[in-house]
């Protein structure tokens, strides 16, 4: 078993929690994090703008990226 983060695809709420990786299930209690997640992402993104009008990062293996942009 391992900590760890996850998505219910049900209800699309992230999860902090005790999972089986081999299973893929989560075990005993498990934690909404979604706002805290979100909010960490956000601050980690507006502390890497540091002057630039956009900033972006991808995911390894995916076809999508994440932008954050300043408002006009």
């Amino acid at each position: 078993m391992a900590k760890g983060f996850g998505v219910s695809p049900i209800t699309n709420t992230i999860y902090y929690g005790t999972q089986d990786p081999k299973k893929h299930m989560w075990t005993g209690k498990k934690e909404n994090v979604t706002d805290d997640a979100i909010g960490a992402v956000y601050e980690w993104f507006i502390g890497n703008m540091d002057g630039k009008e956009e900033y972006s990062i991808t995911y390894p293996d995916t076809e999508f990226e994440l932008v954050m942009r300043r408002k006009k």
